[in-house]
């Protein structure tokens, strides 16, 4: 319940503010009809200038939801009190009233269902809009008023949409202005405040004194002038206030009671008067436009710099130009901040043939000729370049850049320059060289430990595994391109012996000594590994069993003809099995004969060499 009685009570203090905003809109609307009427009676009764529909517009165009019908209302009812005040009839005074409240709703609506609610004549299009509005609504109040107002002659036609057009494009724009002020919406001029308040009142001041004291009309050109350099200064609301005080001073000057009908009836100061404000209104709000359109886009530049600026610091990329000539280089904050060198520093004095230029000396001795020969081939290919190279700054810190770019032509299709980035990619070079170096590390580690689990630790040749595996794959390849593979097995006589009598240090440098010998004799394409104990594996891709055994016969020979300095080891001898393997052998067979043939040697009197059946 409480809830329900409160929100009564905000509606009713809704309405309450809406009616009482709608009634100070109504006497301001009555005033400025009265004191129009009162300065300068035109034809049928009708103002020179009617600045109550610029009232009526601006506040429809300022209105608020719920605001509208009364407005509606109370300016319906001034207009009939301004209207009656001045003896003008009921139905005549009621057809002006309607006239004039079809006019503020159609200018209004015209505008906000085009463009929206304007702030200030800034834009050309609502500017346009504006104008174009205003027009169409000053010609159906007149046709309204004409028609239903019983006098139907082309002067008071052309005096109403005269009249009304002018109170509109006059009153409007001041209003909205100040409605909306905005210190940002006023064109930035280098001028403080206090500076700009007295500039506006000198002009305000000159315009007023040489409009009062222009009596021939010499001089009408200079509050043209004025309401130039207002406008310039402060834009639309420059603008807007200036044509308005000369509006006012001109009204309350003219002297409307000794002008002469010259054209439809009218009266020559009343329209010469009407059209020099005309004149007035479209020689400066275009230039207003104009003038907003520039420092809108001034502002939009500056703004997007700003976060060209911030993007390239942020990523540590920069962007430079030089053009077709090599005489313009141009740098942007971010690749100075890369070289390490203040703008102020730096000179850039290129040379045409870029061999002297202050920019390429600042890269290392041996980059340098690299990047003056892609610059000068993109320049003379009118193409994209690429590069990396080294920098070196003032304080001798030495950083890896990259700079990527394309060509950049004029709008005609002719050559200017290379547009190029700048990039400090020194981070990424020391991260990609750690990770080069954690790679060969990597890969060298790996290495080695496949070295150790691939190699016996006693005699560093294949171990047993790494034997086996060459075993498998030489097999393949001997049946893959029909080709002859032999295999030996042999082991160290009487070793057990070797270890017992002189000790396992004297049996491990006889199987050292065994390997090397072999491994010596053998070609890089065949292989010794140690199969366990003093047990060997010969392979031998390419050769036959004939070839085989010449080989291995001339290993045993040499093993047995070795000599040992230790007392009471006199010799060393081997005992070995060969066999010759063919395409439908398999391994594990041809290993089991092999080792048939080692055992038969050994059978045998060891120190021989067996064919295996």
């Amino acid at each position: 319940m409480h809830f329900g009685m409160s929100e009564t009570v905000v509606k009713n203090d809704k309405w309450w503010q809406n009616w009482s905003l709608a009634g100070v809109i109504g006497i301001a609307y009555c005033v400025a009809a009265s004191l129009a009427l009162d300065l300068t009676q035109g034809a049928g009764g009708i103002a020179t200038i009617w600045p109550a529909s610029g009232i009526f517009v601006s506040a429809l165009l300022l209105a608020r939801p719920g605001q509208t019908f009364p407005l509606i209302a109370s300016v319906g009812m001034a207009s009939m009190a301004s209207n009656l005040l001045y003896d003008v009839p009921v139905s005549t005074a009621l057809a002006f009233t309607c006239a004039n409240l079809v006019e503020g709703l159609l200018i209004s609506q015209l505008i906000i269902r085009t463009c929206g609610v304007p702030k200030m004549l800034e834009d050309t299009r609502l500017l346009a809009t504006f104008f174009g509005a205003t027009l169409v609504g000053s010609l159906v109040s007149g046709a309204i008023a004409t028609g239903l107002g019983g006098d139907f002659s082309i002067t008071f036609f052309v005096s109403w949409f005269l009249t009304v057009c002018l109170g509109t494009l006059i009153v409007t724009p001041v209003v909205v202005t100040i409605a909306h002020e905005r210190r940002d919406d006023i064109v930035k001029s280098p001028l403080g405040p206090f500076a700009k308040l007295f500039l506006g009142l000198a002009i305000v001041a000159t315009i007023g004194s040489l409009l009062l004291s222009s009596i021939d009309g010499r001089f009408l050109f200079l509050p043209v002038i004025g309401v130039i350099a207002a406008t310039y200064f402060f834009g639309a609301r420059g603008a807007a206030i200036s044509i308005s005080f000369i509006a006012i001073l001109s009204i309350g000057q003219t002297d409307f009671s000794s002008s002469k009908s010259v054209i439809f009836g009218l009266h020559s100061n009343t329209l010469f008067l009407q059209f020099y404000l005309l004149s007035l209104l479209c020689a400066v709000w275009p230039l207003s436009a104009l003038m907003a359109a520039k420092a809108k886009l001034i502002d939009q530049y500056a703004q997007t710099n700003a976060l060209l600026k911030m993007a390239e610091n942020t990523a540590q990329v920069g962007h430079w130009y030089l053009g077709s000539d090599n005489s313009s280089l141009v740098w942007s904050e971010e690749v100075y901040r890369i070289h390490g060198i203040d703008q102020d520093n730096l000179e850039i004095d290129e040379s045409m043939d870029l061999e002297e230029s202050s920019s390429l000396k600042l890269y290392h001795p041996k980059d340098r000729e690299n990047v003056r020969r892609t610059l000068l081939t993109a320049m003379e290919n009118q193409g994209g370049f690429a590069y990396q190279a080294r920098i070196i700054r003032p304080d001798g810190t030495i950083r890896h850049v990259s700079s990527i770019g394309q060509p950049r032509f004029s709008p005609t299709g002719e050559f200017e320059g290379l547009f190029g980035t700048f990039q400090d990619i020194s981070e990424q070079t020391e991260t990609l060289e750690a990770l080069r170096i954690a790679r060969s590390n990597a890969l060298r580690e790996a290495a080695t430990a496949q070295r150790l689990a691939e190699t016996d630790e006693l005699t560093g040749i294949a171990n047993r595994r790494k034997a086996l595996a060459r075993l498998r794959t030489a097999a393949r390849a001997a049946k893959r391109d029909n080709t002859p593979l032999t295999i030996a097995i042999f082991d160290i006589d009487h070793f057990k012996s070797v270890n017992d009598r002189f000790g396992h240090q004297m049996g491990d440098k006889v199987l050292r000594r065994v390997a090397k010998i072999v491994t010596n004799q053998l070609r890089p394409e065949h292989l010794v590994g140690r199969m366990g104990g003093e047990e060997f594996l010969v392979i031998l891709p390419g050769e036959d069993a004939r070839s085989g055994f010449k080989i291995i016969e001339k290993l045993r020979l040499l093993i047995a003809n070795q000599r040992w300095n230790t007392s009471g080891l006199s010799e060393v001898t081997v005992s070995a099995g060969l066999v010759s393997l063919d395409e439908n052998d398999d391994i594990d067979d041809a290993l089991r004969r092999a080792d048939e043939a080692l055992y038969k040697a050994k059978q045998d009197g060891r120190n021989l060499l067996r064919l295996a059946a």
